[in-house]
């Protein structure tokens, strides 16, 4: 299951955004293949769950596709459904270079009053060093990224970040009241929940959905503090 889809036309769909009233009479009218799976474009069906929330599900068997992938596509499908319920046109693994002629390709990239935006979304593990390197390479091309990942991956960057913030920003002593989360100001991280309605993770409990981030994104509210990356 998933919240967000796209139409047959590939237009993505957040299924959050729908009144349950409005969602009900799109699943009474809704035929086969007007909607697919982020994950594997197969025939989406729409239901909505004991709780009353509206979401997708595959038509036939379990999708085959590599949980990865799944996670990959359905954060990608979320993000652009956001963008577009925002008004903001999305483009998915969009490709660019840098100056120096590196060459990149963001999972999501859009602009919004003259400032471009990529979204990356990272799974599985990836070592610190790629992620900064990966990371200067939108900021020498102009562009603000800002990383997705999942629970264990943030965990596991986490303690990377530490001890590169204890060497380099504080002589190898713990400072009184700690760290945060120990991630870098120059790198925006936060967790991507994709699981029912999908929602965004980050500080020290903090969530928001996948909008609501992305807009704290755009207006700058979501920034790093106090050994942490935040909404305000």
């Amino acid at each position: 299951m998933t919240q967000a889809a796209w139409t047959r036309e590939g237009v993505p769909v957040d299924a959050g955004t729908f009144p349950i009233a409005a969602w009900e009479e799109l699943k009474r009218s809704a035929t086969v293949g007007d909607f697919v799976m982020p994950c594997c474009k197969a025939p989406a069906v729409l239901k909505t769950s004991i709780n009353g929330l509206p979401f997708f599900a595959h038509l036939s068997d379990e999708c085959a596709t590599a949980p990865e992938t799944v996670w990959h596509q359905d954060g990608k499908a979320s993000v652009l459904a956001a963008l577009l319920g925002m008004g903001i046109q999305g483009r998915d693994e969009a490709p660019g270079r840098s100056p120096s002629g590196g060459r990149w390709e963001a999972d999501v990239l859009f602009s919004v009053n003259g400032r471009t935006f990529a979204i990356e979304l990272q799974r599985s593990y990836q070592n610190l060093r790629d992620f900064l390197r990966r990371q200067e390479r939108y900021t020498a091309s102009s562009v603000e990224c800002y990383w997705l990942v999942r629970h264990e991956t943030f965990f596991t960057l986490g303690k990377a970040t530490s001890r590169l913030a204890l060497k380099r920003d504080f002589n190898n002593t713990w400072p009184e009241g700690g760290i945060g989360t120990g991630m870098l100001p120059e790198l925006p991280v936060a967790v991507l929940d994709t699981t029912d309605t999908p929602r965004v993770l980050f500080g020290l409990g903090k969530s928001a959905t996948v909008a609501v981030w992305l807009a704290g994104v755009i207006d700058g509210s979501f920034q790093y503090r106090g050994g942490a990356w935040n909404l305000g």
